[in-house]
């Protein structure tokens, strides 16, 4: 393991003392837009994966048939309408759909880690700053940046977490009713104290490597840098 990774695994105070004169905010928001799409693009593999695992089919309104009252009575004012010919319903995969969805939601979910990032920010920044702390606003803008790499591995553990229990799930169902039944289910038992203790995991991480960076760009005591880290990242958890 290179140095360098090692010194931020286990002494991320250290980490940040060697950049002391290098940390700003654009180097900040290199970093936290960099870690949200890493994000973004494993949190929509495993959604993918996830996915698949739904076999069911459902019913839906075929979108290339028009309306029912333009295909009744030979269409409109005597002219049938292109598409009356198509089934009223077409039969759709349950995967499918919740991929769609997925879609939809990815570029929101992106915007939103850069809101929580910006977010975190401004905790981390003025709780040092009632503590005391000299250090500047880009100085804590990096920290907070630095701080999210954690995310990204508890993103790949949750992702592979959700998958692993998914495939272990009977989700062959075509009632909706039956499907959010089985899916309620990975959020209890052993999987749901997985996902527990991941989202537990990774935010105490994060705090460890904010409390480093707050005592050195801040230079505050350590009981001061180790609470507003802690509270920074149990926010987000108690949020979820």
């Amino acid at each position: 393991m290179p140095s360098t990774i090692r010194t931020f695994l286990l002494r991320p105070g250290a980490f940040f003392e060697q950049r002391r004169d290098q940390l700003n905010g654009f180097r900040g928001s290199g970093l936290a837009f960099g870690i949200a799409i890493v994000v973004t693009v494993v949190l929509g593999l495993a959604l993918r994966l996830f996915a698949v695992q739904f076999t069911g089919t459902v019913e839906r309104d075929n979108p290339a048939r028009p309306p029912e009252q333009m295909c009744e009575d030979g269409g409109v004012g005597g002219i049938t309408v292109s598409g009356c010919d198509e089934p009223a319903t077409r039969t759709v995969e349950v995967g499918s759909l919740i991929w769609d969805y997925a879609t939809e939601t990815l570029p929101g979910l992106f915007i939103g880690f850069i809101i929580v990032w910006v977010g975190l920010l401004l905790g981390l920044y003025v709780g040092a700053k009632l503590a005391g702390g000299s250090g500047r606003f880009g100085e804590t803008a990096e920290i907070t940046a630095w701080g999210l790499l954690p995310s990204v591995v508890g993103v790949v553990a949750g992702g592979a977490a959700l998958v692993f229990f998914a495939a272990s799930t009977d989700l062959s169902a075509s009632s909706p009713e039956l499907l959010l039944e089985q899916v309620r289910r990975l959020q209890n038992g052993l999987s749901g104290f997985v996902f527990l203790a991941i989202q537990v995991g990774t935010a105490a991480w994060q705090a460890y490597v904010w409390a480093g960076g707050l005592r050195v760009v801040h230079e505050i005591s350590r009981y001061a840098a180790v609470a507003i880290a802690v509270i920074a990242a149990t926010l987000p958890v108690i949020a979820a």
